[in-house]
């Protein structure tokens, strides 16, 4: 239960920096892999570790980390982000919280483009629709 709301209080903190900056300091990442350590640690005492899952849960991060590295429309921190936190929350959950954090951002986008707010070529924080996304389903 602790590291729920770590990882909450972690997410909010860099989803602020994601708007603020449009970056995501590597430190953070690093703060970020250090609770998933720890997370995961409390998960094996508990005797609910699953490396299946575990790698499970990595995929949409590293589908995310692929897009990022072909396309150069995402970044790398969202797609690190996203890796850590399937590794906590394990394949089923990770795929739901791309998949809701995803139709959200489309969502924003649609709503700023007939608003006329933004063009083709706006970038738009993506942590933040994951942070709430994460708090919205429940699974952080």
């Amino acid at each position: 239960m602790w590291s729920v709301w770590i990882i909450r209080i972690w997410l909010l903190g860099i989803s602020l920096t994601d708007i603020k900056c449009r970056k995501i300091p590597v430190w953070s990442l690093a703060l970020g892999g250090g609770i998933a350590f720890f997370a995961l640690l409390d998960q094996f005492y508990n005797g609910n570790l699953d490396f299946n899952n575990i790698i499970k849960g990595m995929l949409p991060g590293i589908l995310l980390l692929v897009f990022a590295i072909a396309t150069q429309k995402a970044g790398y921190g969202d797609g690190i982000v996203l890796l850590l936190l399937g590794m906590v929350a394990g394949g089923g959950k990770a795929w739901l919280l791309l998949g809701v954090s995803l139709f959200f951002v489309s969502a924003a986008s649609v709503v700023l483009l007939v608003l006329r707010k933004a063009g083709r070529n706006m970038t738009i924080p993506y942590l933040p629709f994951l942070t709430v996304s994460g708090l919205l389903t429940g699974i952080y």
